[in-house]
């Protein structure tokens, strides 16, 4: 009963602070630029904050031995998944270039962070958390900072280096924040409370931030909604049925995993389309609207979705 209503409650928390940032770019109470500052604080303190309070738990419990690669190969493997299936079909159905690669983009990587967090918490509990920072790290993020960038580079028709990808993961703070949780891990210094405990206030602003974050950038036209329908629908398809179902078959039925690392994941799984994957589509001139309709109409979606994936696969 307890955990029913710490469920229930993390979820109004998700609903009113979405529902707060739309109300509040309606009611321009906030200024244009707001969610793009949001962003920057989340990644450069918020995120940061909580992978290095979370992470060196599971590296300490876990000692990267059998369980890592669960978390971390689904991202890569989705990735690989969208890429195949929408270049097969993109060429079917004679789509041009930009959308193949916004839809290769948006239905291949899940957001696993600014919404997938709050809904594993209000799910599973903060436990899950660390897991799915595997899951968001060495996965989604690399993913997209790799072969997204490849992916968007070579639909685009532009010429990226190997320098400009090492840069940009490498001067990625959540990234940056992964490689100190390692080595605060292996130092020993874990768990001294008078670093501990700053870290993981600053990290509670994470999910109130994220979702109003979120919330202010949700936009819906029905006119676009209705001449983009058919690439829409099967590009949210894609991320939010077929892909959690393959991986829920993979890993729970042909594997046998059915631990915490395989629950989070699925679920990590199920989750909307990556808001970066949308705007490194519109950094690289593909179906920039294609793009952020996956995000506007897929995050919502998977506020019903996610939770009828657990039901069905976990209760």
């Amino acid at each position: 009963m307890d955990s029913l209503l710490t469920s229930m409650n993390n979820f109004i928390v998700i609903f009113l602070c979405m529902i707060a940032g739309v109300l509040c770019r309606r009611l321009r109470a906030f200024p244009a630029s707001t969610a793009q500052s949001l962003n920057a604080f989340i990644i450069y303190l918020s995120l940061p904050a909580l992978v290095i309070s979370q992470l060196p738990k599971l590296f300490l419990k876990m000692k990267f031995v059998g369980l890592w690669w669960v978390p971390v190969s689904m991202a890569w493997i989705s990735f690989v998944l969208s890429f195949c299936f929408f270049a097969f079909l993109g060429k079917y159905k004679k789509w041009s270039n930009a959308k193949i690669g916004a839809l290769i983009l948006t239905a291949g990587l899940g957001n696993t962070s600014f919404v997938g967090f709050p809904i594993l918490e209000a799910i599973i509990g903060h436990h899950a958390i660390p897991i799915g920072i595997l899951v968001d790290q060495p996965g989604s993020f690399l993913v997209l900072s790799t072969l997204g960038i490849m992916v968007a580079a070579f639909f685009s028709g532009t010429h990226v280096n190997t320098k400009y990808i090492f840069k940009k993961v490498l001067t990625f703070p959540p990234f940056i924040a992964l490689l100190f949780s390692v080595g605060w891990a292996i130092s020993g210094l874990y768990g001294e409370e008078v670093l501990q405990s700053p870290i993981e206030k600053i990290a509670m602003t994470l999910v109130p931030l994220a979702l109003f974050a979120v919330g202010f950038q949700l936009k819906f036209d029905l006119s676009i909604l209705k001449r983009r329908r058919f690439p829409l629908a099967i590009g949210l398809s894609f991320k939010l049925v077929l892909i959690p179902a393959f991986f829920a078959f993979f890993y729970l039925k042909i594997l046998g995993e059915n631990d915490l690392a395989a629950k989070v994941t699925v679920l990590e799984s199920a989750m909307a389309t990556m808001i970066s994957s949308a705007v490194v589509a519109t950094e690289f001139h593909l179906d920039t609207e294609l793009a952020n309709l996956m995000v506007g109409i897929g995050i919502p979606l998977s506020l019903i979705t996610v939770p009828l994936w657990n039901h069905f696969l976990f209760q």
